[in-house]
């Protein structure tokens, strides 16, 4: 094991892993869709649905979520160059984050939309890494930023999130799950609602249209 882990620095006692986190961390070898950034964020996500606080468990995580050319990079790290989570994130995007033109970003930052199927948690995360990736000279100020944001949603949420007016992105993207879990329970409410709207206003245009043929009828007839 401490072969795996040369170059990080890890203090014994070393505390146990979580149970079956193997099966809980989201695995990176750079081929895939994921980014680097997005890569972090998901596993800093992971430990705090873990409740994992312990550093050295932390570092052993990260680096068992690496894979393939990536976990062959870090092997090859000097002994003990990694001595907290911080530095260990630093490094790994150092070498794996994807350099992109400033204009590239910021086009992708401005036709950001959440997708068909995307979780919003997914999306929080995706549209806060492609807004800090702007370079600061080209970088919208956050005030424009949490007015585009809603806007990225179906109409129901993004009033609803507009309703809010959260400060900050982390605020707003708290609201964010808080509001779909609502619009998810009164969705099935509200379809019903509109069916019912639907049949009085298609029944009463039946009888709209009745009455008008009846009146045109006995026009001719006069």
């Amino acid at each position: 094991m401490a072969i795996g882990y040369a170059p990080l620095v890890l203090l014994a006692p070393l505390t146990n892993m979580p149970q079956d986190y193997q099966s809980k961390i989201v695995l990176f070898d750079g081929t895939g869709p994921l980014i680097a950034q997005q890569h972090v964020e998901k596993i800093n996500r992971c430990f705090d649905l873990q409740e994992v606080d312990d550093g050295s468990i932390k570092l052993r995580m990260f680096t068992q979520s690496l894979r393939g050319e990536v976990r062959k990079w870090f092997k090859s790290l000097p002994t003990n160059s990694i001595t907290d989570l911080p530095t260990f994130h630093q490094t790994f995007l150092n070498r794996w984050d994807i350099k992109k033109n400033p204009l590239q970003i910021l086009s992708e930052y401005e036709n950001i939309k959440c997708e068909v199927g995307e979780s919003v948690q997914d999306y929080c995360a995706r549209f806060k890494t492609t807004y800090n990736a702007i370079p600061v000279n080209v970088k919208p100020p956050l005030d424009l930023a949490l007015i585009k944001f809603p806007g990225d949603f179906d109409a129901d949420m993004s009033y609803q999130l507009r309703e809010r007016n959260s400060p900050t992105l982390e605020a707003i993207q708290r609201d964010d799950v808080s509001v779909e879990a609502n619009l998810q329970a009164k969705r099935p409410r509200m379809r019903i609602e509109r069916q019912v709207a639907f049949k009085e206003e298609s029944s009463t245009s039946v009888v709209e249209a009745k009455i008008d043929s009846l009146v045109r009828t006995m026009e001719r007839m006069m």
